[in-house]
């Protein structure tokens, strides 16, 4: 969960500016940080894009944004969403293959800036198969056995968007700079009209 919110000083020097329009200062500042909100979104899922192997449209669908009011100044980027499976990601082979056309090791990819990485556990290798549904996933053996598999998962959404060294602390610094741009643009809005 990520909060944009203002601290008092903020509002202080709005209502300065405002003069004797001051009582349009939480208005003013309600829309900068809504707008401030939707800039950070897509900021996250931008980042998120390049740091990550999967497509941004996940990142868009799992955010979502409570806005700021007059009465609580304070926008909220909620993300929700359970770990992804691996095939999510970038798998080699993509497709499950049997006999001949079987590659020795399955390969995957979850850092864009990482190479594939071969999906072994002991002898015991990763291999991307369907089930009866349709469903196609990289699962493992849990032992000698043939049966039971298990799917392969990696991080979840949320996990990948509040990550403070690749993702949120990277977009960070440019969230409070949208803040600052939108209070000003909200402003010269007011004082213009």
């Amino acid at each position: 969960m990520i909060q944009i919110e203002y601290d008092r000083n903020m509002l202080a020097k709005i209502e300065r500016r405002l003069g004797r329009m001051k009582s349009e200062a939480p208005k003013v500042l309600k829309n900068a940080i809504n707008q401030t909100a939707k800039q950070a979104r897509k900021d996250l899922a931008t980042e998120a894009q390049k740091t990550y192997v999967v497509k941004s449209g996940r990142f868009n669908k799992a955010m979502k944004i409570k806005n700021a009011t007059a009465g609580s100044l304070e926008a909220t980027i909620k993300a929700t969403g359970a770990p992804m499976e691996l095939k999510d990601y970038k798998v080699s082979p993509a497709t499950a293959r049997t006999g001949g056309k079987r590659p020795s090791i399955t390969k995957a990819k979850v850092l864009a800036a990482g190479s594939m990485k071969g999906l072994q556990k002991g002898d015991i290798k990763a291999f991307v198969t369907k089930f009866a549904s349709g469903h196609a996933s990289v699962a493992q053996r849990r032992g000698a056995s043939r049966l039971p598999v298990k799917v392969l998962f990696s991080n979840s959404i949320p996990k990948m968007l509040g990550n403070e060294r690749r993702v949120y602390g990277i977009v960070r610094p440019s969230i409070e700079q949208h803040l600052r741009e939108n209070v000003e643009k909200q402003v010269r809005k007011v004082l213009e009209a």
